[in-house]
This record gives structure tokens, sequence and C-alpha cells, in this order.
């Protein structure tokens, strides 16, 4: 068993990028830096593709639309690979944060959560919890209006 952990010491395994998120960061960006040039290339050899192909003649017997139709459906397997290499890289980014997220950020969250809970408690088991009382709105005289004109309209009528 040793033997085997010495032969996989460079190797990124699953207990690397669970050590911590500094490992985490760079196993994502030598993943990240290691595809972006294999994907350019891939985009432009597309292009290239596309242009190579846009360029052939029609065929004896083709309708108006079967060159375009067959350029479609012949590059459409390597544009699509070229897709799910770009949403590879961003699936990759969204792991990486949820990770976070839910691996280190939520178990301390609740750690603190669950201390306070538990320092409430200790409070109320102790009796020393003093209470607190709102402080309550003080209650705004009515507005009287200065002038005589307007003050039948502050009088209630009762009945």
């Amino acid at each position: 068993m040793s033997d085997e952990k010495q032969q996989r010491k460079d190797v990124w395994t699953p207990d690397l990028l669970a050590e911590g998120p500094e490992k985490r960061r760079v196993f994502i960006e030598q993943r990240r830096q290691y595809l972006a040039p294999l994907l350019a290339e891939m985009k432009a050899l597309a292009g290239e593709l596309d242009a190579d192909i846009a360029e052939r003649p029609a065929l004896y017997g083709d309708l108006p639309w079967s060159a375009w139709l067959r350029a479609k459906k012949t590059m459409k397997p390597f544009e699509q690979a070229v897709e799910d290499l770009e949403n590879f890289l961003e699936h990759l980014t969204a792991y990486a944060a949820r990770y976070k997220a839910q691996y280190e950020e939520l178990p301390e969250d609740r750690a603190e959560k669950k201390a306070d809970k538990q320092r409430v408690r200790e409070l109320k088991a102790s009796g020393s919890q003093q209470q607190i009382a709102a402080a309550e709105p003080e209650a705004e005289p009515p507005v009287t209006d200065p002038s005589p004109l307007f003050e039948h309209l502050n009088v209630r009528k009762i009945g």
C-alpha cells in the first residue's frame, strides 16, 4: 500500500482536492490553463473546416439546400465537442464555488448557529437572562391646525 502512495505522489486525487481551497483552486487553474489553448485550437479548426466545406462545389444531383444540410450534419459533432469543452470549463468553475459553499462555509455557519442556540439555552437554564423590553413607540399627539378654518375637521363625532 505505501508503495502505491509513493508512486502516485504527484497525481491529483480526490483526497488532495478536499484538503483545502488552495489545492482545489490550483487544480482548477491548472486544468483551465491546460484546456484553454486546446479550446482555442479547436475553435480555429472549426472555423477552417467550415470555410473548407463551404468552398466545396455541389455534387451532382444535389438539391439547392443539400450541400448546406450535408455541411451542417458533418460539422455538428465537431461543434458539439467544442461547446462541450467550453461547458466543461464552466462546470469545473461552478463545482469549485458549490463545494466551497456547501462543504466549507455551510458547516461553519451551522456550527455558529448551534453555538448561539446553546448559549441561549444555557442562559435560559441559569435563569439569569434579563428581559429586555422593546422600546414602545411614543404616541404622537394629533396634529392640530392653527387655523380655525379647519378646526371642525379635527373634532370627532360620536354617535
